[in-house]
């Protein structure tokens, strides 16, 4: 027996999801903000101040209020990273000092708060588009835009499913009191991986775009 599929409930969805809304950062073009994200990102990780981090992160906040947009949405990605930035804070402050491990955590967040919003706020078709034009130049490479930019697509979708299907499988682990089990929570989440690539796969095929 098949086991229906719950859909994706808007928390769990991390990646590939557009807020709702008409605010002036949904109209703004898609080129032009990522062209932003692009120059803010530069400008945390050159200047290395925990002060630039943070008013990065504080700007972000304002304009997601702006925009209207709900701020757990915003934080959803930095909800499923939590861990990580706690270890890799608290290796920093180990292994070097408190002011390190605040500056490379303030950078980390400012980065990811901003790269979050602009998915919010962006369409991934128009995304990916940017992208295909940017590939453009590497043409005479034999690189195929298209192809580069139909993969990170497939990517910006498949990442909301999977999140969902590691979810579902620690649910599932710890209702059988399997919580500490690895195999309990990554079988199905290798599992529900399998079935998503094979669905994939025969869409494209059923539109001939392997043939593309």
């Amino acid at each position: 027996m098949r086991l229906r599929r719950r859909p994706l409930r808007p928390r769990e969805q991390v990646l590939g999801r557009r807020a709702p809304g008409d605010s002036f950062l949904h109209r703004a073009p898609a080129g032009a903000k990522v062209l932003v994200l692009a120059l803010v990102t530069v400008v945390v990780l050159l200047l290395r101040d925990p002060l630039v981090g943070v008013a990065v992160v504080g700007l972000v906040l304002g304009l997601t209020l702006l925009a209207r947009i709900p701020v757990l949405m915003l934080l959803v990605l930095i909800r499923r990273l939590w861990i990580v930035l706690a270890v890799l804070a608290v290796l920093q402050w180990i292994l070097n000092d408190p002011a390190t491990g605040t500056e490379v955590l303030a950078r980390i967040l400012a980065c990811l708060l901003a790269a979050q919003l602009l998915l919010l706020t962006t369409d991934p078709v128009e995304l990916v588009g940017v992208l295909r034009r940017v590939l453009q130049p590497l043409r005479f490479l034999g690189l195929r835009p298209g192809r580069v930019a139909l993969a990170a697509l497939i990517m910006l979708r498949a990442v909301p499913y999977l999140a969902d299907s590691f979810h579902m499988g620690a649910q599932q682990a710890r209702a059988r009191g399997l919580e500490r089990d690895l195999r309990a929570r990554t079988v199905p989440l290798l599992l529900g991986a399998v079935d998503h690539a094979r669905n994939t796969g025969r869409a494209l095929n059923a539109r001939g775009i392997e043939e593309a």
